[in-house]
């Protein structure tokens, strides 16, 4: 029987070889491109952010590691749009790091136990990074369609 911060490890593992992978696609200009409201290098972006925040144990407590992150998508779009795949790989390489630093520590009880996010309706930790999982999940998906739609290998589901 494994433990639920084993599994948890096991599950995040999964998600940063597919944004690894979704990261591996950006070529040429199409990520760049701003549709609908809608931006492959924004959602992944986005998608790496969203792990990196939720690690912590409040919004409070929070320092982006990125040196994007303005509070405003307009100014992050215009910001991710100068960037390119080699920001992406290195800023996924920080915040995969500091994940798994984060789980390493924490037991099964800890995960259990609620921490500053509860004020946002999680009532566990693993209610939290259960969130992070499926949040991740949906946005792979629509990456993974993007680069089907212009005629790429779609990303590899682990």
């Amino acid at each position: 029987m494994t433990s639920i911060k084993v599994a948890i490890i096991n599950e995040m593992r999964a998600v940063f070889k597919m944004l690894n992978d979704a990261i591996s696609r950006i070529e040429g200009d199409f990520w760049k491109e701003k549709e609908n409201e809608w931006m492959y290098g924004y959602v992944l972006f986005h998608s790496i952010e969203a792990i990196e925040f939720y690690m912590s144990d409040s919004s409070d407590s929070w320092i982006p590691l990125s040196g994007v992150s303005e509070n405003s998508e307009e100014k992050e779009t215009e910001t991710l749009k100068t960037l390119n795949q080699k920001f992406f790989k290195n800023y996924l390489h920080k915040v995969e790091k500091h994940t798994f630093n984060v789980l390493d520590k924490l037991t099964d009880k800890d995960l259990l136990e609620n921490d500053g996010f509860g004020v946002r309706g999680f009532t566990s930790r693993l209610h939290k990074f259960s969130y992070v999982i499926r949040h991740s999940m949906v946005h792979l998906g629509e990456l993974s369609k993007t680069v089907r739609d212009f005629g790429m290998k779609s990303i590899k589901w682990e």
